[in-house]
């Protein structure tokens, strides 16, 4: 009888549950169970002084809380005030959100009808109730702005002094050492009587230099401003004639069947349309004319070399452009001793155009620095007819053909001493190094490394 009760008991009840569940819209079920949702789904800025503002992505972190742009708005964006668009995750949510701006530390209010002014210009905390009156979230919301200005470039001295001697000359190359990519420096020091010497530093961290053995060299004579790579080898002209070329950067040796060289200009990268060469000058009966080797050290005759054509102290740069492999030099001193503004370019070593000259151009130097660097050609410093020494700054739009004058973001820093006779490279970390330097010609060299990056050119993480 007891057994009989229970089951009418228990038959009574789920027929009263069906009922009552039967009489419930699926609309009220999803309020229940919506009243203690309270996260944002969007957040949006914008405001009519700020183009594009309203276009930012926000990424929102329901884990954290954390509300933020990942791409920063430019630097110098002012937003004291702009409006703020949340989105709940459903129009059932929220019964409101408290705004607490950190550029305000005593204001707390409420956001009206999701949208309202607000200052961005510190992080700002936004707690979101739900209708149950107790859930809540809280939501820390910054807008990140580039806090340097992209196009200008960083300057700093990065070692002083690399090495502990007094140097009259110097040239840095990079070259393979003990399995990672190594500054070559080689100086000639000021001391009367010193024969040439070798310091090396890695690529990736260009400090405390240490010295390497040279052997084969001559103890003076050798243009050593003019130490190229070509073919994997370097090779460096004497005052006499004499070619030296090294395969490892430490053992040297004359060249064979060499004509006699008076000056080496650079080289030109093998292209898919013209070969490499190593492009010179050669004393050809008394007078100078273009000359280039091959990869098989094969001698090829050029034109003569024309008396406005700098033989000392020009920058030079490897380039492309339309599908041709070129090098250029950029002023420099003739063969009469005159210093000029001019560009010359070669595909092949042994026919040179001119490429710019005149009033338009940089003022007449020797001893610039040229590289290319954030697509442009770059010109820097040098020391002028007068030995005045120049850090002024070019660039060229046009591989060389015209050059302006760089007056404002990408300039040298007020204690960066003026200098010319530098070396000069671009890392893969897109800095660029400035080695050594004289202030005039004739003195000693800057015992100085300084290292200079565009904002924008950081590379990313």
């Amino acid at each position: 009888m007891f057994l009989m009760k229970n089951k009418l008991v228990l038959f009574i009840t789920g027929c009263f549950a069906l009922v009552l569940s039967s009489c419930l819209k699926s609309e009220d079920v999803t309020d229940i169970e919506m009243v203690k949702n309270c996260q944002i789904s969007s957040f949006k800025l914008s405001s009519d002084s700020i183009s594009g503002l309203d276009a930012v992505k926000f990424t929102i972190d329901q884990l954290t809380g954390r509300i933020f742009n990942i791409d920063s708005l430019p630097f110098g964006t002012k937003i004291e005030k702009v409006v703020c668009t949340i989105t709940a995750a459903s129009s059932y949510a929220l019964s409101g959100i408290e705004v607490s701006p950190y550029a305000y530390p005593d204001s707390t209010y409420y956001l009206d009808d999701l949208s309202d002014s607000i200052n961005f210009s510190a992080p700002v905390k936004f707690v979101v109730h739900a209708y149950d009156q107790v859930t809540t979230k809280v939501y820390m919301a910054q807008v990140n702005i580039h806090q340097v200005v992209p196009d200008s470039m960083v300057w700093s001295m990065y070692v002083n002094p690399m090495i502990g001697i007094a140097v009259k000359e110097q040239k840095v190359v990079t070259c393979d050492y003990n399995g990672s990519e190594n500054y070559f420096m080689y100086v000639k020091p000021a001391e009367s009587g010193k024969s040439y010497q070798l310091y090396h530093a890695p690529v990736s961290a260009p400090k405390g230099w240490q010295s390497l053995s040279l052997t084969g060299l001559p103890s003076d004579g050798l243009l050593i401003s003019q130490i190229t790579e070509y073919d994997n080898a370097l090779y460096v002209p004497a005052t006499n004639g004499t070619l030296y070329r090294s395969g490892d950067g430490l053992t040297w040796s004359a060249v064979e069947n060499a004509p006699p060289v008076k000056y080496v200009l650079g080289s030109v990268k093998q292209g898919t349309k013209q070969p490499s060469a190593l492009a010179t000058i050669v004393d050809q009966e008394g007078k100078p004319v273009f000359y280039a080797m091959n990869e098989s050290m094969e001698w090829i005759a050029g034109d003569a070399v024309p008396g406005g054509f700098p033989v000392t102290g020009f920058g030079n740069l490897q380039y492309a452009a339309m599908y041709h492999e070129y090098l250029m030099t950029a002023g420099g001193r003739t063969a009469d001793n005159q210093v000029v503004n001019t560009t010359w370019a070669t595909m092949d070593g042994i026919s040179w155009a001119l490429m710019a000259s005149g009033d338009a151009n940089f003022t007449k130097r020797e001893g610039a620095m040229i590289a290319k660097y954030d697509d442009k050609f770059f010109l820097i410093g040098g020391i002028d007819a007068s030995n005045k020494a120049l850090k002024d700054m070019y660039q060229s739009i046009d591989c060389g053909i015209s050059w302006s004058l760089i007056n404002s973001m990408v300039v040298l820093p007020t204690d960066y001493a003026a200098r010319g006779f530098s070396s000069i490279f671009v890392d893969k970390e897109n800095f660029v190094n400035i080695f050594g330097g004289k202030t005039g010609a004739g003195s000693n060299d800057l015992n100085q490394l300084w290292r200079g990056r565009i904002n924008r050119l950081i590379p990313k993480e």
